[in-house]
C-alpha cells in the first residue's frame, strides 16, 4: 500500500490487546510524545526524511501541551504521518502498546521524540534486521563505538543504566550494554509472539529480556546520542531504577 494512500492521520484506540492489524507497509516507526511540543515537528521532519519508502509513522501523543496540534499539521504535508490521540495515557509502555495495535509495519522501529537519539540513524537498527542478523536490534549508547555528546548521558544515568543493563545480563545470560535503549528496532513478530505487560519506563526493559527469553536473537548496535531537544524527563533515577530491577525480577520469575 502506497503511504499516500493511507487515509487516517488520527486514530483512536482502546485498551492494550495484542496487534491485530495487518501487515500492509514495510516499516512502522512509533514515537511516543508526553509534552514534546518543542522538538516534535524537528523529530518528524528528520524521520521522514530518512524514511524508507512504503512506511508509516504513527505517532502517540499522551501530553496536554501544543504537540497534538503541531503533529496534524504536519499530516497534510507528510501523509505517511498518523496521529494518535491517547487520553489515558498510563507511561511509555502504555503508550507503545497503544502503538503497536494501530502499527501496520513488517519491522517496527521506536524513537524517543525528545532527539536524543537522532533518526538518521534508524538505518543502523534496521540492517542487521533485513540482513536476517537479528530479531531485535537494540541501540546502545554504551557499546564500543557509542557517540555520547555533551548532555546526552548524566552521570547518574550512564550509572543506573550500568547497574540495570548488568542485572538484567545476569538474569538472562546474554550481554546487553544498553537494556534501557531508548531507540530500537524489531520484526514484527517478535511483539506478536511475546506478551508484554509493563505499561511504565520498564518496558524499555521488558521488550529485549522478554525477547531474548523467548528465543529471538537481540543485538546491540553503537549509535550516537545527544542532549535532549525539549521537554522535561519524566524519569526518576531512583524511584524508577528501583522499579525496573523489580519488574525485571517478576520477568525472570515468570511473575509479569
Amino acid at each position: 500500500m502506497p503511504l499516500a494512500s493511507i487515509p487516517d492521520s488520527e486514530v483512536s484506540v482502546g485498551p492494550f490487546t495484542q496487534p491485530t492489524t495487518s501487515i500492509t507497509v514495510l516499516m512502522s516507526v512509533i514515537v511516543t510524545t508526553l509534552n514534546e511540543e518543542a522538538a516534535i515537528e524537528r523529530c518528524l521532519r528528520r524521520i521522514v526524511a530518512v524514511l524508507p519508502a512504503n512506511a508509516e509513522v504513527v505517532v502517540v501523543d499522551g501530553g496536554h501541551d501544543d504537540t497534538g496540534r503541531i503533529v496534524k499539521s504536519l499530516v497534510t504535508e507528510f501523509p505517511a504521518i498518523r496521529y494518535i490521540r491517547n487520553e489515558n495515557d498510563r507511561g511509555k509502555g502504555h503508550a507503545v502498546h497503544v502503538g503497536l495495535q494501530a502499527a501496520r509495519g513488517e519491522y517496527l522501529l521506536q524513537i524517543d521524540a525528545d532527539l536524543q537519539f537522532l533518526p538518521e540513524e534508524m538505518e543502523l537498527l534496521l540492517e542487521p534486521l533485513l540482513a536476517n542478523r537479528a530479531d531485535l536490534v537494540l541501540g546502545s549508547r554504551f557499546k564500543s563505538g557509542a557517540t555520547r555528546r555533551p548532555g546526552s548521558t548524566p552521570a547518574v544515568r550512564s550509572f543506573g543504566n550500568w547497574v540495570v543493563s548488568w542485572y538484567a545480563t545476569l538474569l538472562f545470560g546474554q550481554r546487553m550494554t544498553d537494556v534501557l535503549a531508548g531507540m530500537k528496532a524489531w520484526r514484527h513478530t517478535v511483539t506478536k509472539e511475546i506478551h508484554l505487560t509493563t505499561e511504565t519506563c520498564s518496558y524499555d526493559a521488558e521488550l529485549p529480556v522478554k525477547a531474548v527469553a523467548a528465543g529471538f536473537r537481540v543485538i546491540d548496535v553503537a549509535i550516537t546520542t545527544d542532549a535532549r531537544q525539549g521537554g522535561v524527563s519524566a524519569i526518576h533515577v531512583v524511584r524508577d531504577g528501583r522499579r525496573i530491577l523489580w519488574d525485571l525480577t517478576c520477568f525472570r520469575l515468570g511473575w509479569k
